[in-house]
């Protein structure tokens, strides 16, 4: 009933209907977005650089998960009935923070094949859609959409998304990932997710940034920020990787072979 409405506001809102006024009508969900994305930005510093696994890392990371939802429904609604960029890019978000959630908070014996599968057919969609939308952004005058954006961006968001979905069809053929395939996948999905966000914000509203967090250094400082932690973590757990397949094919010591094998 609650979706029933809120399509018929958004379809109304679009056609500009003269009994529901538009800004007045989607006002709450424009604040719901931008209650969301501030406290998504708290709440994803905080566990960028809280010691990983624990209590203020967990806790952190799901304030940040409930405000990306509210964050991305907010976006999604507001700017569809407005017909801006932004709606797309509320559903993306959702999306990656959604798997890299199930990726951890699920055992690898669990499986829910309906939720699996429509992500990955929401991979796939927005994906090719990004594609289609890079090319004929190139093909515009100075090679930028209506609302400014640039081609690149596109194109990028795009190709993360099919290769998204790749992953998402592996955890359907396989089952939920493992040991450190199960950090990484949760790792760089909620990087990019963060990411997403923090760019956003300090590079896309100037004009609500803070004097003394205003300057250029800074905000590109804080955009780039989640890509920097999210790349360093996917090091160490690489790293590690790393570390336990040479240690694992170490020739044993003479100490560990039995006497009967040292001739």
């Amino acid at each position: 009933m609650v979706l029933y409405y809120t399509i018929a506001l958004v379809h109304q809102t679009r056609a500009g209907s003269a009994v529901l006024h538009p800004p007045r009508v989607m006002k709450p969900f424009t604040y719901l977005h931008i209650v969301g994305a501030t406290i998504a930005l708290i709440a994803g510093y905080a566990a960028l650089f809280a010691p990983k696994g624990k209590w203020l890392h967990r806790r952190a990371g799901m304030v940040f998960v409930y405000a990306i939802v509210a964050m991305g429904l907010g976006a999604a609604v507001a700017g569809y009935a407005h017909d801006r960029e932004a709606w797309s890019g509320g559903i993306i978000v959702l999306y990656f923070v959604i798997t890299a959630t199930t990726t951890v908070r699920r055992r690898p014996e669990d499986r829910n094949l309906p939720l699996d599968v429509m992500l990955m057919l929401v991979a796939i969609g927005f994906g090719v859609a990004k594609l289609i939308a890079t090319v004929q952004v190139a093909a515009l005058p100075g090679g930028r959409s209506p609302e400014g954006t640039p081609a690149a961006p596109i194109l990028l968001s795009g190709l993360l998304l099919l290769f998204a979905a790749v992953g998402d069809a592996r955890v359907l053929r396989h089952g939920p990932p493992r040991g450190n395939r199960r950090l990484v996948r949760h790792l760089w999905r909620m990087g990019f997710a963060m990411f997403t966000v923090a760019g956003s914000f300090f590079l896309g509203q100037p004009r609500f940034i803070p004097e003394l967090l205003s300057a250029w250094p800074v905000r590109i400082t804080l955009s780039v920020l989640p890509l920097v932690v999210m790349f360093y973590w996917l090091w160490r757990v690489r790293r590690r990787r790393t570390s336990v397949t040479t240690n694992a094919s170490l020739p044993a010591t003479p100490d560990a072979i039995p006497q009967e094998q040292l001739g």
